[in-house]
């Protein structure tokens, strides 16, 4: 995939969501529709789209079908990765129960913890495993791509654990900035920060 920023990633996001649901109703849309359901330019729009290699028809605007696959390519939702979820609480649990992630070429193999209560059990599908076998099914299997859903204060821990394990990549959900070799990239997914920005531009 041709490297885009990050903005554009998430605008891009946000169109296809919107392609997904609409296809239900309609076959075509125009920018204009996609700027306005999510206050953009509409220039900004047909800019994004553009590096999709889609082009608008006059009076009809994109087909919906086509611009969705385009934007899937764009993004690389056919290249699946296979990923392990490193914590079954509550909120590793309803990650593994995310239907949608499929369709974004992300595939959760099965989920860690070291609770001895969680060990065995099935979550959609997925069985919780000993994080103690997070090394050896690395090794096995080549995958290199987590997703840490563990208590804050255990979360460099397991990090450090899962680094010598050999993962490389990992998608941060707790409140912790981790410390991590050069070799090792982390991806933060800062819930606070995202609610801190709607409670700050919410007019009182």
């Amino acid at each position: 995939m041709t490297a885009i920023s990050n903005k554009i990633i998430n605008r891009l996001t946000l169109y296809h969501c919107i392609l997904k649901y609409t296809a239900k109703d309609q076959t075509n849309i125009s920018s204009f529709e996609i700027a306005d359901l999510l206050n953009l330019n509409d220039s900004l729009v047909r800019k994004d789209i553009a590096l999709c290699g889609v082009l608008g028809h006059k009076k009809q605007g994109y087909f919906i079908d086509d611009l969705k696959k385009a934007i899937e390519q764009k993004l690389g939702f056919t290249e699946h990765k296979e990923v392990f979820v490193i914590g079954a609480g509550n909120l590793g649990t309803a990650l593994v129960k995310y239907a949608d992630f499929k369709d974004y070429g992300i595939d959760i193999l099965a989920l860690f913890d070291n609770n001895v209560d969680k060990i065995g059990q099935e979550v959609n599908g997925k069985r919780v495993l000993a994080l103690k076998k997070l090394e050896d099914l690395v090794a096995r299997i080549n995958v290199k791509n987590v997703i840490l859903a563990v208590p804050p204060q255990v979360a460099q821990e397991v990090t450090d654990y899962a680094v010598k394990c050999g993962v490389r990549f990992i998608w941060n959900f707790t409140p912790t900035v981790l410390k991590v070799p050069k070799s090792v990239t982390v991806y933060y997914e800062n819930i606070v920060s995202s609610f801190m920005q709607m409670r700050n531009s919410t007019i009182s």
